[in-house]
């Protein structure tokens, strides 16, 4: 009975050293949904909506334990951005993909993943369990230089 508890013992403390070691760590971005504006250089809204951060996946190609790939999905509830604003004729609402670093804190997202050409990229940095910072509109060719402010609000898991 004595070599059975052991033995028992001793499996677990295996198993949880061995799944301790493939789980990751909590990050300071968290899934749940935000609130977010992306707005012009000057603060003026042109775009609001609700994001949703899904899955917060380790990276471990890039061999640095605070690399992490980020997955959800956006929609935009409000769009007051004039035609001049060519960024935005991409951004349709659905999948959003980026990359986060924690030490860092900084998150690159792009609003439109299934294509190479004519994205807004977001780059924020995670303020408590907010995202400030900015977005720009890149091209192939960058015969656009549209940018501005990017702020999410975090709403709930």
């Amino acid at each position: 009975m004595k070599i059975i508890t052991l033995l028992s013992i001793a499996f677990l403390l295996i198993f949880n050293a061995c799944s301790g070691s493939e789980s990751e760590k909590s990050t300071s971005l968290k899934t749940g949904k935000y609130s977010y504006v992306i707005s012009d250089s000057l603060g003026t809204s042109l775009v609001e909506g609700e994001m949703s951060v899904v899955n917060i996946t380790k990276q471990k190609a890039t061999g640095d334990e605070n690399d992490y790939e980020v997955t959800g999905s956006y929609t935009i509830t409000k769009n007051t951005a004039d035609t001049s604003y060519q960024g935005f004729s991409t951004m349709t609402g659905g999948e959003l993909k980026g990359y986060y670093n924690d030490k860092k804190k900084f998150i690159n997202i792009n609003t439109n993943p299934k294509i190479a050409d004519a994205n807004v990229f977001i780059n924020a940095f995670v303020k408590s369990k907010n995202l400030e910072g900015g977005w720009h509109y890149s091209t192939f060719r960058g015969t656009h230089n549209e940018g501005g402010l990017f702020k999410a609000l975090y709403l709930k898991k």
